[in-house]
């Protein structure tokens, strides 16, 4: 469940990033290419007036007939008002003399449309744009109020005016406007299912590395609890063993006792300041060695030297009693509380008293350790 509220706060994150995105950006994209597209047909624009005004000026100065040149042009202007950009020729007093529909021949056109700086320096596609931009679609235009580009012919009475198609236009518009809103969309989507894609690849190797560690974590418990299991046991075995041997001597005498060999010594003698001092190895918890100098650690937490090796003193005590957690110390299993875990193979021992110095069993130690507690 959680990971569908995961999934559904990033589809709604990355959706309303999105759109955003989208309606910040779109307006600029539409801008931009509408601004370009009419900067264009005005300059086309201009350079069809000039050519349709050269056409005219030079028949009128040839004398040749100015209705039949003016005919020639209405039949190159018909339905060209479908078009961006079309042409019309206009005489002064404003009545219409050729354009693209001839119903509207003859009647009134204006100067120049409304709102539109006809003069050629400062006609811009982006004053266009504006322009069109707010006008409501669903207002009636007449015939001069799209004029964005006048020139005069020479020799005559005649203008040529350049029309804006302002309905093809805003449907251009508009059909921008839908081709970037459905360009975000597709690409939101293609992004966002990519994202989901990905955040699942991730999010189910994460929980698989995650049950990975769980497993290993339970299984070093598991050994943990084995491990202190085991010690518990055994240093019970040794309280009956020792119990035991100690009754069998009271039994047997003496003479028995002396047969059985002493394989391990009994007592440690060991310094006090200049203090001689016999320790029973049953009363020792661990012994260490630091800056040379052997220390050896009672039950009772009491601290003495000696000056034998540790490697010497390990070869005289009972191996059942005694471990070699690593070339710094050898630990008492009596002494021996808690084992943890430490690093990835290593363990850590927690002793009775507590330890004046860390007590950690390598990896290489390790296994010897456990088949110490199984003894």
């Amino acid at each position: 469940m959680r990971n569908y509220r995961i999934y559904i706060y990033i589809t709604l994150g990355f959706t309303l990033f999105f759109f955003i995105i989208a309606f910040i950006t779109t307006p600029y994209f539409v801008s931009h290419n509408i601004i370009a597209l009419l900067d264009n047909e005005i300059s086309t624009a201009k350079v069809e007036t000039h050519q349709v005004a050269t056409i005219i000026g030079e028949a009128v100065i040839t004398k040749e007939n100015k209705s039949k040149a003016i005919s020639s042009v209405q039949k190159a202007l018909v339905n060209k008002d479908q078009e961006n950009i079309y042409l019309s020729v206009i005489d002064w007093s404003g009545k219409i003399v050729s354009y693209p529909d001839p119903t509207e021949i003859g009647s009134k056109s204006y100067e120049q449309a409304a709102g539109i700086v006809t003069t050629e320096d400062l006609i811009t596609g982006e004053n266009l744009f504006n322009y069109i931009k707010n006008i409501e679609n669903n207002i009636e235009l007449n015939v001069g109020e799209n004029i964005i580009y006048t020139l005069p012919i020479p020799n005559s009475d005649l203008i040529v005016a350049a029309h804006i198609n302002i309905k093809n236009i805003q449907s251009q518009i508009e059909k921008h406007r839908l081709y970037y809103n459905t360009s975000f969309l597709i690409i939101g989507l293609i992004t966002l299912l990519f994202l989901l894609a990905v955040i699942r690849f991730v999010s189910s190797y994460y929980e698989e590395q995650l049950a990975i560690k769980t497993n290993k974590i339970e299984d070093s418990v598991l050994n943990l609890s084995k491990l202190n299991t085991s010690l518990e046991n055994h240093q019970k075995n040794l309280i009956e063993i020792r119990k035991a041997q100690e009754r069998n001597i009271e039994k047997i005498g003496n003479e028995t006792s002396e047969e059985i060999p002493e394989k391990s010594k009994q007592r440690l003698l060991t310094y006090v300041r200049n203090e001689l001092l016999s320790i029973p190895t049953e009363d020792i918890a661990y012994i260490y060695v630091d800056n040379t100098i052997t220390y050896v650690i009672n039950k009772n937490g009491r601290r003495s030297t000696t000056n034998d090796s540790l490697d010497h003193i390990f070869t005289s005590l009972d191996s059942k009693l005694f471990f070699r957690a690593n070339r710094q110390i050898i630990v008492s299993i009596q002494a021996i509380e808690t084992i943890k875990k430490f690093g990835n193979s290593a363990l850590k021992i927690q002793t009775n008293p507590e330890s004046e110095i860390e007590i950690v069993i390598g990896k290489n130690k390790a296994a010897s350790f456990k088949q110490w507690l199984d003894l």
